[in-house]
């Protein structure tokens, strides 16, 4: 090989690694700026401490990030920060809705990019209930906070107590997917459950029913771990 084809080929060679380079940094460049959310809410879900003061930097690092490159895990990222100044009862109401339907929005987006998300879905339901969402709106959420993860134990006693408080103004669809997640929820989590019923964050009569019928077993144990027959 001559000379000039070895340097020909170096260069050819050094072209597709800079091209390649400048195809991924604006990805990578986004990574480095999302690091410090990731960590905030890695921790969140760690401690259930919401980062107060922070919330304000770390919305608008997801934002930068956002804007350098768009991808789904970031919008989801500013959705739940979003979400957690929602749930600060010290802010004010105009203040609280507001982030509530920015929240909604960016999950919106998140899932447009990828559907298969239950918390992302569970966050819009939760906020439209707070919003005071027309009822089925915040169903249609709920239904597909389920459908996208059935078996999320982080997710069971959170859907059924939102689920439970619509049950009068769910379909059959919506009441077959609550039983589901009563009985899934009772088989992983009978502690949680028992807790749950006896401080009636979840109401009995409510379970009485979802489980009453081809069920009743079921509802027997709970109402045991209630200490006897509360009907």
């Amino acid at each position: 090989m001559s000379r000039a084809k070895l340097i020909s080929g170096i260069l050819l060679v050094a072209a597709a690694a800079l091209f390649t380079l400048s195809l991924s940094w604006p990805r990578l460049q986004a990574s480095l700026l999302y690091l410090p959310v990731d960590t905030a809410i890695s921790h969140y879900w760690d401690s259930r401490e919401t980062p107060s003061q922070q919330l304000q930097g770390l919305q608008q690092r997801a934002e930068k990030s956002i804007a350098i490159y768009p991808h789904y895990r970031y919008w989801d990222g500013l959705s739940l920060l979003y979400f957690l100044q929602g749930g600060d009862s010290s802010k004010p109401l105009n203040e609280r809705r507001q982030a509530f339907e920015r929240a909604i929005d960016a999950a919106t987006v998140s899932l447009g990019r990828a559907p298969s998300q239950p918390r992302a879905w569970f966050r819009i339901a939760s906020a439209r209930a707070w919003l005071k969402y027309p009822p089925q709106e915040v169903i249609a959420a709920l239904k597909m906070a389920v459908y996208t993860g059935r078996v999320d134990p982080s997710l069971f006693m959170a859907r059924l107590t939102l689920g439970l408080s619509y049950l009068p103004m769910m379909d059959q669809e919506g009441i077959g997917l609550m039983r589901d997640q009563a009985l899934l929820a009772w088989q992983l989590q009978p502690r949680q459950v028992t807790a749950a019923l006896k401080n009636n964050t979840l109401l009995i009569t409510r379970m009485e029913y979802l489980l009453a019928g081809a069920h009743s077993n079921v509802l027997t144990e709970m109402e045991a771990s209630l200490g006897g027959d509360t009907r």
